[in-house]
């Protein structure tokens, strides 16, 4: 895997906001456990704490850059600190105290335990951690807040047509870029190079050679030269297909599934973690039952064929969410206040319950953790005849999450399935078990805050 990961690059503020927490954490709180008892801690605990804080850092968003420097911004820093430390200790102390309440009936044994120096080097240590770590992460802050408010000023080098499809793919998510045009009887050495970031070059083919020349020179002057595919791909982490010359600019694209290394360590991670997975949500899948079943005494469970790897017909399960009847005027698209969904369909759906059963799917293979989501067949067949390589999606085996899903809300039109197939086809040409990482971390946010589950209004 090399460096130049678009979606790595885009995220240096969250990998170096969590190592310097990491760091942080691991020497603040082996230096104040000697410095009182003479020992190092155990290296478990420590550990756990400085990955579980991390975690928790990260769900809470602490380290995702800020687009104001106030001090309302201060202000939620600190509120989210307060309460990453009041949870690490009341954690902890449950863990530490909680058996010994219960089992040391004697006042003077309990007493005796709760004397120790443990819990109080546990709470200082928190406490003056989570106070540097705010400090650190928001001077942070402060030193990226220039950088990331900066436009970046980007040249498009191409035929106007192909210009107003670029504007049209991004609609309002244009992030912080400024994106000009010039047409290709300008002279790219006319452009004003102490602003702009890179050029954008739509035919790199068909450029003459004295502007392969100019290009050259502007190369060596550190101006970035892309393809309007790969300024994509690192600006917006998605390949819009409207956008591919042809299938085998794709194709280049689509090494990284050849890795059979990478695809078995993907199955050996899929059967671990969903056999946990299950085996720590099996109290939900009993109380989601029981509630679905009292509401409409419908069945619990909801059968649907899909289209899975390499276009083979699959069997997925969810948690019923709709109606009995939903599909009596047969298949169509979910609504943004669908009358179909049940109500307790739509608190499983809010926080994506409803896709728990798919971990049988997982453990069976004929599902993913992570992959394109499979759709099914009748809604596909149409949308192969009206999104060109629509079927790039089934290289991989079909996933309960996917990059589409952490970026995209839910779809529930061909427009949506476009903008999603853009994400489906950077996953499988960016495809790795580092990236699945991610994903699996973007959905579980998704899941806390009860985001994208909707289809839009």
């Amino acid at each position: 895997m090399y460096l130049r990961i678009p979606w790595i690059v885009s995220r240096r503020r969250k990998l170096v906001g969590s190592l310097i927490d990491f760091i942080i954490n691991l020497l603040l709180y082996n230096f104040i456990f000697f410095n009182d008892l003479g020992t190092y801690p155990n290296k478990l605990v420590s550990l756990s704490f400085a990955f579980f804080w991390i975690v928790l850092s990260y769900l809470l968003g602490r380290y995702t850059r800020i687009k104001e420097i106030s001090f309302n911004t201060f202000t939620k820093s600190l509120i989210k600190i307060i309460f990453m430390a009041i949870l690490c200790n009341s954690i902890y102390l449950i863990i530490n105290l909680g058996l010994p309440i219960i089992f040391y009936w004697d006042k003077t044994q309990l007493s005796n335990y709760l004397s120790k120096d443990m819990s109080n080097i546990f709470i200082k240590s928190s406490l003056k951690i989570a106070a540097l770590s705010l400090f650190v992460q928001y001077f942070i802050s402060i030193l990226t807040y220039s950088i990331y408010d900066q436009k970046k000023e980007w040249v498009f080098y191409g035929k106007r047509i192909i210009f107003n499809q670029i504007i049209e793919e991004l609609g309002p998510n244009k992030k912080n870029i400024n994106l000009t045009w010039i047409s290709e009887e300008d002279k790219i050495n006319k452009i004003n190079l102490d602003k702009i970031k890179g050029i954008i070059i739509d035919d790199l083919p068909g450029l003459s050679k004295a502007d392969l020349d100019i290009i050259f020179k502007l190369k060596l002057k550190g101006v970035i030269i892309e393809s309007l595919l790969t300024w994509f791909e690192n600006e917006y982490h998605r390949m819009p297909t409207n956008i591919i010359n042809n299938k085998y600019e794709l194709i280049e694209k689509l090494k990284s599934i050849e890795d059979s290394y990478q695809l078995r360590s993907k199955r050996v991670g899929d059967l671990l973690v969903s056999l946990f997975l299950l085996l720590i949500t099996m109290p939900l899948f009993v109380l989601i039952s029981i509630l679905i079943y009292l509401e409409d005494r419908g069945p619990i469970f909801y059968s649907q064929f899909r289209t899975g790897l390499n276009g083979q017909i699959i069997k997925i399960i969810k948690f019923r969410s709709m109606k009995t009847d939903a599909e009596k005027s047969g298949i169509q698209w979910s609504q943004h206040y669908d009358p179909r969904i049940t109500k307790i369909g739509r608190i499983i759906r809010s926080t994506r319950l409803d896709e728990l059963p798919q971990l049988l799917c997982v453990i069976q293979g004929t599902m993913s953790l992570i992959g394109p989501r499979p759709e099914r067949p009748e809604i596909e067949n149409k949308l192969l005849k009206d999104i060109p390589y629509y079927n790039f999606r089934t290289i991989l085996r079909p996933g309960i999450s996917g990059w589409a899903q952490v970026n995209y809300p839910y779809g529930a039109s061909i427009f949506d399935a476009k903008k999603k197939l853009s994400f489906d086809i950077y996953y499988i040409s960016h495809f790795s078990i580092l990236f699945d990482f991610l994903i699996l971390f973007k959905t579980i946010k998704l899941v806390l805050n009860a985001k994208g589950a909707k289809p839009k209004k």
